[in-house]
């Protein structure tokens, strides 16, 4: 009778430890099938990934192909991009790897946009400021000795200087606006309804610049080529400028934002371009221009 007990129990015994490891067999298969199909999405989505980043770099690598002078900004943020596509090839497949180069990804992808946006407004402005001087090529030839010191003045851009201490202007923004009774501004592209002409630019912090009081000269040439404004001569040694007003203010090497108003003394303003000049004493230091209709 013990016999057989024992014998039932040592049967009973082996049958479990049997459940057992067949349990734990199949646990583990499962365990590697699921961490094979981890690895699979993981892979699949950093391919994904790397992808998305060389088709951002491709859109910046056209986009300096298209520009006749190399923008800084674009050529910057697509070495970024090459580098992080390196090191994403380079790395291991985990969450928490993907989590962190996806997030690059799409900041990244929200910087591209605005320097897309800002190459694509450079290149507008590029090609009117070129439009303009085509359209005027004639009566430029015709009034060459009048003119022949604007163009000394517009090729000092290439002048050499000390941007470390020296203040620059950023941002120059030129348009027309209409003056409501209650001060209020409304800008407009209207020729006819114009009141005024509103010059901003920014001129950014330098701690190593001489603080106090400055002042810009800034040229307004509507599109006849008239310097509007009080078309006031100033001289600089053996050169004389003309000027529509001085933009006089105080620094104190902190951020600034400058804004001045300038008025046709006719009161009317014609239809076409206009091109604005900011001059520090006789060196053009920053030009843009802009339309009415």
């Amino acid at each position: 009778m013990n016999t057989t007990s024992s014998s039932k129990g040592s049967k009973t015994t082996i049958l479990i430890l049997v459940l057992l490891l067949l349990g734990t067999l199949f646990f583990t298969y499962r365990m590697h099938s699921t961490n094979k199909a981890t690895e699979l999405v993981l892979e699949n989505e950093k391919s994904e990934v790397v992808r998305n980043l060389e088709q951002m770099s491709s859109l910046y690598a056209e986009a300096n192909a298209d520009n006749e002078v190399a923008n800084a900004k674009l050529i910057e943020a697509q070495a970024r991009l090459d580098v992080l596509v390196a090191e994403l090839k380079a790395s291991k497949s985990s969450v928490s790897a993907l989590l962190k180069y996806k997030k690059k990804y799409f900041e990244l992808e929200s910087e591209m946009e605005v320097l897309l946006n800002e190459n694509e407004t450079l290149k507008l402005q590029n090609a009117l400021l070129e439009t303009a001087l085509d359209s005027t090529q004639v009566q430029l030839n015709s009034q060459l000795d009048s003119n022949t010191l604007l163009t000394q003045q517009n090729l000092q851009l290439s002048e050499t200087v000390n941007k470390a201490k020296t203040l620059t202007v950023e941002r120059l923004n030129a348009f027309g606006v209409i003056q409501r009774n209650s001060g209020k501004l409304v800008p407009t592209t209207r020729a006819r309804r114009v009141d005024n002409l509103r010059i901003c630019y920014t001129i950014p912090s330098n701690l190593l610049a001489e603080a106090g009081d400055k002042k810009y000269f800034v040229q307004v040439i509507d599109p006849s080529l008239s310097v509007i404004g009080s078309n006031t001569p100033v001289q600089f040694g053996d050169k004389s400028l003309k000027y529509s007003y001085v933009s006089a203010f105080s620094y104190q090497n902190e951020l600034l934002e400058v804004c001045d108003f300038v008025s046709n003394e006719e009161g009317t303003y014609e239809k076409g371009a206009y091109i604005v000049n900011v001059f520090d004493q006789d060196v053009l230091i920053s030009s843009t221009t802009f339309s009415l209709k």
